[in-house]
């Protein structure tokens, strides 16, 4: 039975099987009344979102369905002054989130994200769960500013808190059964059902495969395909005066490599005959969603390894992810308080082989992966001291270990190793409490303090598969063992412990004002931090500190013509001092190599706009953007590059090392335009309504690389600096979406084409020109093509 005879079975049972009008609730929708009215969790407690003091975009699931949001990675589409970077050296089970130039490229385990993403008040800790299923979702918000006191560290940007559905007393379901082109189907369902008195479970699961945007023409090998299943349940005791939901998760996705394509070589450096193939895999208009990437490459000598080892040569690109997860929270009414328990667990693996020249050449294969668990407990106290007066406190705690690891294959060569063992703790206290000043002014105050431990544990080697005793030319340390060892090395054994400790604060005051009741203004200053940590590829490097974060954020939020307009706008500006920023460098003992090290002032400053509009009935216009800019504070930001004969000095002692001011370079992850517009058209249509929706979303502009050459350097040296420098800057780029839908009354059963990028916009997600003046590549992530499909859903 073909998919298609598949699906259109499965759309003919939900049709007979589909009952009654499901309620949305919570969602901003066309009508008489206006815009309706959303209540948000963005202060860990429910309130509107017009008289929330944060700049926050919030997504009810008519809104997650209309704009296709399936994955975090589909946001950058909603929320302003939100860019989501895809596309990795590693592997693309990563996902890349900054908002408000807040960011973090090389996210392991020991290097936190900016962005925090919350699920159900649960912590998530590593980003490759950013790439999981967003399915049976209540709302989803994006919080941007500091977000330190109430979420904790690692808010420097703002937080994704995504708030899942609830088991209730009605027995519900709902179906959605999706094709499209490139053979893309999916399913999906949930139920809800009332088990006793109080006590109600609820499940949701979905399945999707879909065949690759790319065809590798040497081995007609399909990759940016997909094959995903997702599972959730919720059981959920509503008792007298306390509840207690328990939850699990769990999500696994996988498929033949990720659309890695080669930009640009340097034939400085790449050897003479490897070229004509780099020439051959150059991207192209005409080949744009093709590549030749074949893995790694069988190497002369393997046959004196381990065969764990020998079996990582001639294998093809590859990404797996999985991720899961259980948490139970418990709500207790205290007299006049509130107590709330959240515990979570979280188990995180990805793994995948990145053919990262993107060609037949054998340049450079990477096998990149970690594996993780979380357990985390939070307790919460918060209610009213005094009609004026309410307060919130509470205590975290959190647990993470697990490993990481990235072997690489150069110019056919045998695969190097470099991996970590991961243990990371983390505490915290806090409190934040609200004034009412008048029945118009409040006033908020609130503080945390955190105390982190990082603790990891290196074992790199020259050559996987090697005893790490055996001598092997060219090391540090003159054996396979590459790192500086805190033990004695065995054949078995090549540890270099690493321990830090690292505590700070985090802040927010405000005041806000209910100038009319259609008319709300606010003014705060916050602080938060992302936490220290380790360089885990590069061993004998001192840790990094925490990056601080504070800001000044004025608001307004308006209703206005009988709640027909809605316009919210964010004026911030940004401090960070300490900057966790990458350089490249010379480090004593290992070389030339990329690491994370403190340095650098920056200032980030702009305006975030948006707007609904009801110019008639049945319309709803929505558009959001953002313009901000930022720059390195003069003087503060600068490396140190070793040239030969310079005679350059410098307080570490570096012989020939020039010190190089960076801080004129552009600044990561932060596009200064930024747009999303849409509009919906609902008309009445028999027994239904008909729903014709269009979207255009610009990101602008934006550098995922910038580097700078030293004075002293020659002139093929600046040239190279200057060749990679604007490899690392991606055009802005816009696409169109859009969606007709059709639901009917009764039943309730809604069928929906729809469309993502339709005009088949060539685009660049990132490119990776790290390699440019080392490895002599530059690498390129193109954005998906033009695809389109229908969909089904019922509901009852």
């Amino acid at each position: 039975m073909t998919k298609a005879v598949t699906l259109g079975t499965i759309a003919t049972g939900a049709l007979i099987a589909a009952m009654a009008q499901p309620a949305y609730a919570q969602q901003p929708q066309s009508g008489a009344e206006g815009i309706q009215d959303i209540v948000v969790t963005a202060r860990r407690t429910e309130e509107s979102l017009q008289t929330t003091p944060i700049a926050v975009t919030a997504l009810s699931p008519e809104a997650l369905a209309t704009a296709k949001v399936e994955n975090v990675v589909d946001l950058q589409r909603t929320a302003p002054g939100l860019v989501i970077g895809r596309g990795s050296a590693g592997g693309d089970g990563i996902v890349f989130v900054a908002i408000r130039g807040q960011g973090n490229l090389q996210p392991i385990l020991a290097n936190d994200p900016a962005v925090a993403t919350y699920i159900d008040g649960i912590y998530i800790p590593r980003p490759s769960t950013g790439m999981t299923d967003l399915q049976d979702i209540q709302r989803l918000e994006v919080l941007r500013g500091p977000q330190g006191t109430l979420f904790g560290r690692n808010t420097t940007g703002g937080a994704i808190n995504i708030i899942t559905s609830d088991p209730d007393d009605q027995l519900s379901g709902a179906f959605k059964a999706e094709y499209g082109n490139y053979d893309n189907l999916g399913v999906s369902a949930s139920i809800n059902v009332p088990l006793a008195q109080g006590l109600a479970i609820r499940m949701s699961g979905a399945i999707n495969e879909r065949e690759g945007y790319g065809t590798n023409p040497l081995n007609n090998r399909d990759f940016a395909d997909n094959r995903s299943k997702f599972l959730r349940g919720k059981l959920k005791y509503d008792g007298e005066g306390w509840d207690f939901t328990l939850s699990g998760d769990w999500n696994r996705q996988s498929n033949h490599g990720q659309q890695t394509a080669l930009w640009a070589f340097n034939p400085a450096i790449v050897p003479a005959p490897f070229q004509p193939g780099l020439t051959a895999g150059l991207l192209k208009k005409a080949n744009w969603w093709d590549n030749m990437a074949t893995g790694t490459s069988l190497a002369a000598g393997i046959g004196t390894l381990t065969p764990e080892a020998q079996a990582l040569y001639g294998v093809q690109p590859f990404n797996t992810l999985e991720v899961y997860g259980f948490s139970g929270t418990l709500n207790v009414e205290l007299g006049g308080l509130n107590l709330k328990s959240i515990t979570g667990y979280r188990h995180s693996m990805n793994y995948g082989l990145s053919d990262t020249d993107g060609t037949a050449v054998p340049l450079l294969g990477t096998f990149a992966g970690s594996g993780s668990y979380y357990v985390s407990q939070e307790l919460q106290l918060s209610g009213d001291i005094t009609d004026s007066l309410s307060f919130i406190t509470g205590a975290y705690a959190g647990k993470e270990s697990g490993y990481e690891f990235s072997r690489s294959q150069i110019f056919g060569g045998l695969i190097r190793d470099s991996n970590a063992d991961v243990t990371n703790k983390t505490f915290g206290l806090f409190a934040q409490a609200y004034y009412e000043i008048t029945p118009t002014i409040r006033a908020v105050g609130g503080f945390r303090y955190t105390w982190d431990t990082r603790n990891s544990v290196l074992h790199n080697a020259q050559v996987l598969g090697r005893p790490y005793d055996v001598a092997v030319a060219g090391t540090p340390t003159g054996i396979n063992c590459t790192v500086t060892p805190s033990e004695p090395v065995t054949p078995t054994t090549c540890n270099q412990v690493q321990n830090a400790k690292f505590n700070y604060p985090a802040w927010n005051l405000g005041v806000d004002w209910q100038a009319a009741d259609n008319i709300f203004l606010y003014l705060a200053t916050r602080g938060a931090a992302k936490a220290g940590g380790w360089n885990l590829r590069a061993g004998g490097l001192p840790a990094f500190s925490p990056e601080k974060v504070k800001d000044v954020e004025a608001g307004l939020k308006v209703d206005l013509f009988d709640r027909r307009v809605r316009f919210n706008t964010a004026i911030f500006h940004t401090w960070k001092d300490d900057n966790q920023a990458i350089v490249n460098s010379f480090v004593p003992g290992i070389g030339v190599t990329q690491y994370i090290q403190n340095n650098g002032k920056v200032r980030i400053w702009g305006i975030e706009n948006e707007i609904t509009v009801i110019p008639w009935e049945g319309m709803t216009f929505s558009a959001n953007g953002s313009l901000q800019n930022g720059k390195y504070v003069k003087g503060s930001f600068s490396e140190t590059q070793v040239i030969a004969g310079s005679g350059c000095t410098n307080p570490a002692g570096v012989v020939n090392g020039c010190v190089v001011d960076l801080s004129g370079l552009p600044l990561l992850q932060l596009p200064k335009r930024q747009l999303n517009i849409s509009a919906t058209q609902k008309l009445d249509v028999g027994g239904g309504t008909l729903a014709l929706t269009g979207a255009y979303a610009y990101v602008g502009s934006q550098h995922f690389d910038a580097v700078k050459a030293a004075d002293q350097a020659s002139a093929a040296t600046k040239a190279a600096y200057d060749v990679e420098n604007a490899l690392g800057k991606v055009p802005g780029y816009g696409i169109f979406n859009g969606r007709i839908a059709f639901k009917l009354d009764n039943p309730n059963v809604e069928v929906a084409l729809y469309g993502r990028n339709i005009t088949n916009k060539k685009y660049l997600l990132r490119r990776f020109p790290d390699l440019y003046r080392t490895l002599g590549i530059a690498v390129a992530y193109v954005g998906q093509p033009a695809t389109y499909g229908v969909e089904t859903t019922f509901k009852f």
